[in-house]
């Protein structure tokens, strides 16, 4: 097993920085000790505590353009000329948790295909390949995480290459990728036979068939205003959570014949985002709203992608303000018996 001396840690991300834009866990400026993943520039690196948001918006920007166009006349009339926007340059992510980097798998499963086959984000997908992602491997966790809901739990290795285990003195590094054994031929890694630690374990909820038994209680409206009574559709859950995806695309004129065409993210768990054009909404309430976001991550998505849209970083539990607990909810949805008669919503 490879070691790198926990004194190491800072001279090997400006190494890597001399070719790619790192990013690692720092508590962000004038934020009031938030952990974030900031763009490394030296200083401390926290490698304790864990980011209040995740590595998500470093595939999936906030905002990000996407095209260039304008409106050009020709001999054969008026012609518009539209030029991709592409994100160039390499990137490496430092000290991501494995709830983070399976996310990241997740993920692809909807934007990483190859072109082709169903649907491909090119802006994603160029991200992605020219990405880096080093794992930070959990010994301890707080009372919002549950990865050990998934098989892998603390232990999972899907969407990293190379993985850090915190040692006496630094870190056991395994590489399981060609970018991740770049990085360890990068002459400050040494040789260790120390042994593994014991990885965190946290809390678990039962998964097993609940993705039918959410399509069984979907008209169960009763079961679903209860169980958003507390939420205040503030979409923070959404913008913190490494798997939400929800955007929105708009077009902005720089002149009256040039213009940009961007995307931003957006929430399934505000009003307008379902709002149809007659001023229709489909789901007009909270509770229609949450449910539609708890059957998208456990049912439909994993339906159709393969994957379930969650990890289980707990950050959808610990930064909500009303103290809504999507564990708490999962399991009521499980021990809930499906109501006869109920119409479909």
């Amino acid at each position: 097993m490879k070691f790198i001396e926990l004194k190491k840690i800072p001279e090997l991300l400006d190494r890597l920085a001399e070719d790619a834009t790192v990013w690692a866990p720092q508590v962000a400026p004038e934020s009031n000790q938030t952990v974030l993943f900031c763009r490394w520039q030296g200083g401390e690196v926290e490698l304790d505590r864990f980011t209040t948001m995740s590595a998500k918006d470093l595939v999936l920007p906030a905002t990000e353009k996407l095209l260039t166009y304008e409106y050009k006349m020709t001999g054969e009339g008026e012609k518009i000329e539209i030029e991709s926007v592409m994100p160039e340059g390499a990137n490496v992510v430092f000290g991501a948790r494995a709830c983070d980097a399976k996310a990241l798998t997740v993920l692809d499963a909807l934007f990483g295909l190859e072109p082709g086959e169903a649907y491909n984000d090119p802006q994603y997908k160029a991200r992605r390949d020219n990405m880096t992602v080093i794992t930070l491997a959990c010994v301890t966790a707080d009372a919002a995480c549950f990865c050990s809901s998934w098989e892998n739990g603390p232990a999972e290795k899907s969407g990293s290459d190379l993985f850090l285990y915190p040692v006496e003195g630094g870190y056991l590094a395994e590489p399981l990728t060609a970018k991740g054994e770049a990085v360890t031929a990068l002459g400050l890694f040494g040789e260790s036979d120390q042994p593994l630690p014991e990885l965190a374990e946290t809390a678990k909820i039962e998964l097993d068939g609940l993705k039918d038994k959410l399509l069984k209680i979907f008209s169960d409206m009763d079961f679903w205003e209860r169980a958003s009574e507390k939420c205040i559709s503030c979409g923070y859950c959404t913008y913190a959570c490494p798997t939400c995806y929800c955007f929105n695309i708009f077009d902005e004129m720089r002149s009256e014949r040039q213009g940009d065409r961007s995307r931003c993210w957006d929430a399934c768990m505000f009003n307008i985002y379902t709002r149809e054009a007659s001023g229709h909404n489909p789901r007009p309430t909270i509770a229609h709203r949450y449910r539609n976001r708890i059957g998208h991550k456990l049912s439909y998505y994993p339906s159709r992608q393969g994957e379930i849209l969650c990890t289980g970083c707990g950050r959808c539990i610990r930064g909500c303000p009303v103290g809504l607990d999507i564990r708490e909810v999962l399991t009521a949805a499980q021990e809930r018996e499906p109501q006869a008669g109920k119409a479909e919503e």
